[in-house]
């Protein structure tokens, strides 16, 4: 099989995506398949190949959706396809795709801009205090703050709405890590906790005006809880059956799912540190 894998030039910028990229590319040729990076560049020589995957960012705001729906058009197999794309990318459709599937999940609410007070004081009534504000489109806990009063939420929604005409705002749920649950055709891939750092409340948090990450710890995926994995499947066969990464909230009511992205992390040393053959499946 002839494999593009579609990257931006950052992708090799990090030492540990570097190296997972090379695995990929190592692993795919030692089962007898070719693979090769493709870019912006390559786009006219998609239908060469068999098969596409996807590393570099997706939305549809961005060039891979473009490849990704390209590669689709020409009969390739494609990861991440357009239709998961296009689901996981808005933080919106998600927050509907959750209420309509019954994922459990905190409570949320969307957001265009009523400061009424009648509206402010429904939020707090009906999420509580703090909330968490993100705008449709979020990567890497980029554009996902918490307001701990009225003004702080004013002045965070306005800021965002400036760029969307709809926001999400949902549930504080306080925990030490998030689960995120790698999967592959409707089956678990990897499972990881990603830390919460010490003094921040996000997976990156800003801490004394510096960006910071929690640590990553692998987990065998068998010793995943069958509530986990019944919740974390379920969903994922809602969106498709892809490459997504599902971030949990493990609580005393149970699990709630935060979200489910396409083109999750899978980075040397770090996702693939307990279950080796990521790279193979």
């Amino acid at each position: 099989m002839k494999i593009a894998c579609f990257v931006e030039a950052y992708n090799f910028n990090d030492k540990s995506e570097r190296n997972a990229l090379l695995k990929f590319k190592s692993t795919a040729e030692s089962m007898g398949h070719l693979f090769e990076f493709i870019f912006k560049e390559d786009i006219t020589r998609i239908p060469e190949y068999d098969a596409l995957f996807i590393r570099a960012t997706t939305d549809p705001s961005n060039s891979a959706y473009i490849v990704s729906r390209l590669a689709e058009q020409s009969g390739l197999k494609v990861i991440d396809d357009p239709r998961s794309i296009r689901t996981c990318s808005n933080k919106a459709i998600l927050h509907d795709l959750f209420l309509k599937n019954n994922v459990p999940a905190p409570k949320s609410l969307l957001f265009t801009g009523d400061y009424s007070q009648e509206n402010l004081d429904g939020i707090f009534k009906t999420l509580g205090c703090p909330v968490v504000i993100k705008t449709p489109y979020t990567r890497f806990s980029s554009h996902v703050e918490k307001a701990s009063n009225e003004k702080e939420l004013i002045e965070i929604s306005k800021q965002y709405l400036r760029k969307s005409k709809v926001l999400i705002i949902q549930e504080y749920v306080q925990s030490n890590f998030d689960w995120r649950v790698g999967i592959l055709q409707n089956k678990v891939l990897y499972l990881c906790k990603y830390c919460i750092p010490e003094g921040g409340w996000k997976v990156k948090s800003k801490i004394n005006g510096k960006n910071v990450w929690g640590d990553t710890i692998a987990v065998p995926r068998d010793s995943i809880s069958p509530e986990l994995e019944e919740i974390c499947i379920s969903l994922s066969k809602c969106v498709g059956d892809g490459l997504y990464g599902l971030d949990v909230k493990e609580t005393d009511d149970g699990y709630k799912v935060i979200e489910i992205n396409d083109n999750p992390s899978i980075y040397d040393g770090y996702e693939d540190t307990t279950d080796t053959d990521i790279y193979e499946k």
